[in-house]
């Protein structure tokens, strides 16, 4: 049955439940709890290696406000990423100061607007500790020096001025066999 296909369907025995001749789950599904809205599906992708993967996911759309979307992305970045609890703060600074320039690729950063912020928001970060997370954003692919002092160029890949973000946490069961050591890969798309 191809995706968009109608299933035959009856009521079934139990309340507000249908009954169904063949199996339905082979069909994307989406069902709302609450406020959010869960789609589930399975597929097939090709590894690097040539490898056909079978798969399945569950993706979940939550609407939240803006500070909401900005710790979130924030959280989960930091759990990717492993960033320090200090690069987390600053990332989080870097965000708000993205949503003032929107449409551009560079972002000025200096440790006088950092302070502010912090102190605005009662953050304690210090001048030190501002310019080690800098560092480590730069190690991590978040942020690249530019020529001009105390500007960055940002990686458009881990962010945007948009309205929505998707994680993908793909989980494989370790082949006893093949554990060697544990590795993880994060692909940017």
């Amino acid at each position: 049955m191809r995706q968009g296909e109608m299933l035959e369907s009856k009521p079934g025995r139990r309340k507000n439940a249908l009954a169904y001749k063949e199996n339905p789950f082979w069909v994307k599904t989406e069902v709302k709890v609450g406020s959010k809205m869960i789609k589930v599906a399975g597929g097939k992708h090709i590894s690097k290696d040539g490898e056909e993967i079978a798969h399945s996911g569950i993706h979940v759309v939550r609407n939240v406000d803006e500070s909401e979307f900005v710790k979130i992305y924030t959280k989960n970045i930091k759990a990717i990423f492993d960033l320090k609890p200090t690069a987390q703060r600053v990332l989080q600074y870097l965000i708000i100061q993205l949503q003032k320039t929107p449409n551009a690729d560079a972002i000025y950063l200096s440790w006088i607007g950092a302070e502010e912020y912090f102190d605005e928001n009662k953050i304690g970060v210090s001048r030190a500790s501002f310019h080690r997370s800098l560092s480590e954003l730069i190690n991590k692919g978040f942020l690249a020096e530019s020529t001009q002092p105390n500007m960055f160029w940002f990686n458009p890949n881990l962010f945007f001025n948009g309205n929505r973000m998707t994680f993908i946490h793909e989980y494989q069961k370790n082949n006893s066999e093949k554990l060697s050591n544990e590795s993880t890969n994060v692909d940017l798309f």
